[in-house]
């Protein structure tokens, strides 16, 4: 037991967050400590257990069989701990007053716009952070730099809980508004779209190896001219001001928003242009993605990025719209 003396929480703390990004430099980062701390703390806790926990390999750690063993019940000392912190608080103490989301691009417009209609009608206030979704949003979820994340993959990944929304189910084709297109065809089809340059809207797991339409245009033995990929829509708008290409926009939030710019137009695909794009990738999935038991978020929080994301992908009927 003497060996045990010099283990803290924050060594436990270290431990979890190793075993789970199974990386040092980055543990150390979200716990913006000293990367030589986090050493001194992993050979504290190999001497009191006297096992190597990890092994170093080319590009990170590897856990052993004791480290696999003991990380459920260190995960639970560290969630006892934080409840025993928060005893005496009460509920709207205990939530977090800032809360970050990470979305596709397309999904930023309005959503915490959205989000503080919905916190005002509960009565409490919080600043939302919304930011573009990357390839590393488990990682950032698990070490709580992401709250929620809108994603178009659901996850495996240990600590993230995932939870299925809907699919979109139409595209708007976006222009600049002397392009061509506009006096080709009042409904755009697929075989003119490709005679232009195309501007891809990077969507991380869903677009960013391949964009259906370039799949489309390779199935009819054509090749589709990918002009930029973009990740933000200003600068997805800017490409469009000052180029003949034209782009996909899948929510109607960031529809709405090009289609307010004048040197910019935005129209409908027809239905069965949609359904024949979509023929071989599939149509995207929407999921959100969140720590499990929702890391003292309100609990109205998950259920109001559910129907914000609904409202935005799920597109009425051709012929339906104002």
């Amino acid at each position: 037991m003497d060996r045990l003396k010099d283990i803290n929480i924050f060594s436990f703390q270290v431990f979890v967050l190793v075993y789970e990004s199974l990386n040092s430099l980055s543990v150390a980062q979200t716990l913006n400590v000293p990367a030589s701390k986090i050493s001194r703390c992993l050979n504290s806790l190999r001497h009191a257990l006297d096992d190597p926990l990890f092994y170093r390999k080319q590009y990170g750690f590897e856990p052993s069989e004791m480290a696999t063993r003991i990380y459920p019940e260190m995960k639970k000392i560290l969630e006892l701990a934080g409840q025993a912190c928060t005893v005496d608080m009460d509920d709207n103490n205990r939530l977090k007053q800032e809360l970050t989301i990470a979305c596709p691009t397309g999904l930023c417009v309005k959503l915490s716009r959205s989000l503080q209609k919905h916190a005002q009608q509960h009565g409490q206030h919080f600043t939302f952070i919304v930011k573009p979704i990357n390839h590393h949003v488990d990682s950032e979820i698990q070490h709580g730099n992401v709250d929620v994340a809108i994603s178009f993959e659901s996850s495996s990944s240990e600590g993230v809980k995932s939870e299925f929304v809907t699919k979109g189910t139409g595209l708007y084709v976006a222009g600049g508004n002397d392009h061509p297109i506009w006096q080709r065809s009042v409904k755009p089809q697929l075989a003119e779209i490709i005679d232009y340059p195309f501007i891809v809207a990077d969507c991380p797991a869903f677009n960013d190896r391949i964009d259906p339409l370039e799949v489309y245009a390779n199935d009819i033995h054509r090749s589709l001219e990918v002009e930029v990929k973009v990740s933000g829509l200003t600068e997805l708008a800017d490409q469009l001001d000052n180029s003949s290409s034209l782009t996909f926009v899948g929510q109607k939030y960031a529809a709405e928003f090009l289609d307010r710019m004048s040197d910019i137009k935005v129209r409908r695909l027809p239905q069965d242009q949609f359904d024949l794009l979509h023929q071989r990738m599939g149509v995207p999935s929407y999921f959100l993605l969140s720590p499990p038991r929702g890391r003292n978020l309100p609990e109205w929080l998950l259920p109001a990025i559910s129907e914000f994301v609904t409202s935005a992908v799920v597109l009425p009927e051709p012929g339906e719209e104002e």
